[in-house]
């Protein structure tokens, strides 16, 4: 069962489960129900979304990634597509059961309908730079949004997500940078390929953006406190290792990670003042 868990990168995982928490925080309060959902999007939707992409990229991970459980045997090709299948129908069914609202529910629907756009032939944007962008940043503020509009209706937060989806927007490409390989052998447009150092212009540009509308638009303390703290942090990284260019290839990672410990002691301190 491990293997299988295996075919969804724990980073992300982390992301989607901390995230719908802290939307719940940020609408009142989690409690045992709030943390069973979140359950159920990482483990089911998000899980999803990138076995299913473990599935379709088996092939292609076997290039750079063939340390994961399908190139390196531990799960057979067809017995992971019979695994994503299961957790796609358990997908757009779960949300029938706890959904608060029609939003709500286009909200986790929109989670399965994401990783089959990203991944599945004939549609695959996955090919398409820009849209796979969208469609990723799509993917990793849909749960925080869960988490709070599960809680409340209130909408004054939602420039708040607008920007968080534009800080997503502006880190995703760096993923292209360790895709190098695999895009290539693919045939598959690379933006690190085509541009090499310019692409880092994208995300200093769009994370001053967030720096800018940041400072501006009305939220309070605790939440610009933690866009700036990640989007800081995120320039901070791009800056280091566009001097140190020889580990390039582990900026989106190390952006990553450095965003999940962010997100996790956000929320702890969100848990605090709450109670």
């Amino acid at each position: 069962m491990i293997s299988y868990l295996q075919l969804c990168r724990s980073d992300v995982a982390l992301i989607a489960f901390f995230s719908y928490l802290v939307g719940a925080e940020l609408a009142g309060g989690t409690d045992l129900y709030d943390v069973i959902i979140a359950l159920a999007v990482t483990l089911i939707s998000t899980n999803f979304i990138y076995s299913f992409n473990s599935w379709t990229d088996w092939e292609i991970d076997r290039v750079s990634k063939a340390y994961r459980p399908i190139p390196c045997g531990k799960i057979k090709p067809a017995q992971a597509l019979i695994y994503s299948l299961a957790l796609l129908i358990l997908s757009v069914v779960y949300p029938l059961f706890v959904y608060k609202s029609y939003f709500t529910l286009s909200l986790f629907l929109l989670l399965p309908v994401l990783g089959l756009l990203y991944s599945a032939r004939p549609i695959r944007l996955r090919r398409y730079p820009f849209a796979a962008t969208v469609t990723i940043s799509m993917g990793l503020i849909t749960p925080i949004m869960l988490g709070y509009f599960m809680n409340t209706s209130d909408t004054c937060l939602i420039p708040f997500f607008v920007v968080l989806f534009l800080f997503c927007l502006s880190v995703i490409p760096l993923k292209k940078i360790e895709e190098v390989d695999e895009d290539e052998i693919s045939g598959y447009r690379n933006l690190y390929s085509k541009f090499g150092l310019m692409i880092l212009l994208w995300p200093i540009g769009g994370l001053s953006l967030v720096l800018f509308l940041v400072l501006f638009f009305s939220a309070e303390n605790l939440l610009k406190i933690y866009m700036l703290v990640i989007t800081i942090s995120s320039m901070v990284c791009i800056l280091l290792f566009g001097v140190f260019r020889e580990k390039l290839y582990q900026l989106y990672q190390t952006i990553i990670y450095i965003v999940v410990v962010e997100g996790v002691i956000f929320y702890l301190i969100l848990k605090l003042m709450v109670s």
